[in-house]
């Protein structure tokens, strides 16, 4: 898509009114044109400051322009959640992870695409838009005058993925340090902190669940600095059916787990939190990278809870994909990052990405032996990787399928983030790059109901076009990656580079 850079108010304003939207442009233009330097703040920009007739926290869009054709069994709803607004009053956030959570839910079926984005009024965000400015410090942010944080759920942000219950007609915006967050599915009005039981009651619950194939849930609080995470069993129904703590080292931050038949997988990196004082309050700030510990690997017995430990070189992570057993082995495969300690102490949200091979991100895989209690670390040439998915229906079960977000070396070395999205399969690699303008977001996987086979489905997801500051859906055919999208939304509007998401299909 061609791009004048003299003209971007102009052309936007344009676009708007064709599609009826022209109440949106004076939030959505800038008085200069994005440059690599400010590609990833220009997505949050329009969403910075007070709401009010500037921009009331909505955004919907009910009809957009299909170009290409959308397959007619894809029929459902894409939910993606991320931070939205990341400077209020005179204090800009510094970090990626502090912004209030904005939900974007696109509503594909019959050859159509519907849009519609809400900023989460979370009791933080209704409180500092009574004060006019951000009042609590966040993930890496300190604040001017903040308050004192009395429970995890008052500064809430609901910021990083959603659990969908379709069973119990429910929908969740989840954050890691506190409640879940109630949305209603339609409308994603917050109905409130999910409490699973009087004594959870604003008690950690973790950004990725894993769901068994009969819809229950596995998930998991982590309790900083306490060398314990809080379990849940929740039915498929929404009930609670089990909840108990459990030891576990270097449990002091967990972003993810994944599950197999018998196990609970946890793989434990050596960052340590200090509750001595600091003389900061936000969370990052109280963590130590403790180079010379290993990665912990933790297998969890799902009858009994019991621990089986394990540990392999130092290694640091955020993302898990799936995990099996096979021949009395349990696999799992990871997201390693060598520069998690400054990507958790808040490397700028516009930082140049590191250059150095050995800093970079890599897809690795691990061969768990729990009779011979060993390890074996695999290397894979999946490098500048994140965000790895994989079809869910096969969660706990063999799949040897997985999709991740990929950094080309095309890619603007003043662009934080990725380019390209890559499988891996039986048959090799493949990938689409989106273009020197784009910054690529998580791709799910979408199984095709009318087709057999792993790999039988569709990877939908989303990615900013930072110059002219517009978002983009597409859709491929996971088969065939390489050939790009059979079919893609251009939105009039951009949405602020989010975290992760997840399809609910139509039935």
């Amino acid at each position: 898509m061609g791009h004048d850079p003299t003209r971007p108010n102009e052309r936007r304003r344009a676009i708007l009114r064709a599609l009826g939207l022209a109440a949106l442009t004076v939030p959505f233009s800038r008085a200069d044109p994005a440059t690599p330097n400010t590609a990833w703040r220009s997505s949050f920009a329009p969403f910075d400051g007070p709401l009010g007739p500037r921009f009331d926290g909505e955004l919907s869009c009910p009809a957009l322009p299909v170009e290409g054709r959308l397959p007619d069994s894809l029929c459902g709803t894409l939910y993606r959640n991320g931070p939205a607004r990341m400077r209020f009053g005179s204090t800009p956030y510094q970090h990626w992870f502090d912004g209030d959570g904005m939900v974007q839910q696109f509503r594909i079926g019959a050859g159509r695409v519907a849009h519609r984005g809400v900023l989460l009024r979370t009791p933080k965000l209704r409180a500092e838009e009574a004060a006019g400015r951000f009042l609590y410090p966040s993930f890496a942010t300190d604040v001017e005058n903040e308050l004192p944080v009395r429970s995890a759920d008052e500064i809430n942000v609901a910021n990083i993925n959603l659990l969908a219950m379709p069973q119990a007609g429910a929908l969740y915006a989840l954050w890691e340090g506190g409640s879940a967050v109630e949305l209603e599915p339609d409308t994603l009005q917050v109905l409130g902190f999910k409490k699973w039981s009087p004594e959870s009651a604003g008690a950690p619950f973790c950004a990725h669940p894993r769901l068994e194939p009969d819809g229950s849930v596995w998930a998991f609080g982590y309790l900083p600095g306490r060398g314990q995470v809080l379990i849940y069993r929740i039915a498929a129904s929404g009930a609670l059916v089990r909840q108990t703590l459990v030891a576990l080292p270097q449990a002091d931050m967990v972003h993810d787990f994944a599950i197999t038949e018998r196990y609970l997988v946890f793989l434990l990196m050596p960052l340590a939190f200090r509750r001595e004082s600091t003389g900061r309050f936000s969370f990052a700030s109280h963590f130590t990278w403790q180079d010379r510990q290993p990665l912990r690997v933790a297998l969890v017995d799902k009858s009994d809870l019991s621990v089986q430990h394990f540990e392999v070189p130092t290694d640091g992570l955020f993302h898990i994909g799936n995990a099996w057993e096979e021949r009395g082995m349990v696999r799992v495969g990871y997201v390693s990052q060598p520069e998690i300690d400054a990507l958790i102490r808040g490397r700028g949200i516009d930082a140049p990405y590191p250059s150095d091979s050995s800093s970079v991100s890599s897809w690795k895989e691990l061969e768990i032996d729990p009779v011979a209690k060993r390890v074996r670390v695999i290397a894979t040439d999946a490098v500048r990787v994140e965000f790895p998915r994989y079809d869910l229906r096969l969660t706990g079960q063999k799949s040897a399928w997985t999709v991740l977000l990929e950094r080309s070396r095309m890619m603007p070395g003043a662009v934080e983030g990725f380019d390209s999205v890559l499988t891996l399969g039986p048959k090799g690699m493949q990938r689409f790059r989106y273009g020197e303008d784009w910054i690529a977001e998580e791709h799910i996987f979408v199984a095709d109901p009318d087709s057999r086979g792993l790999d039988a489905g569709f990877l939908v997801g989303t990615a900013y076009d930072w110059r002219a500051e517009r978002t983009a859906l597409s859709v491929f055919h996971a088969r065939d990656v390489a050939a790009g999208p059979v079919a893609r939304v251009l939105l009039p509007y951009g949405l602020p580079l989010g975290l992760h998401g997840q399809f609910i299909a139509q039935t």
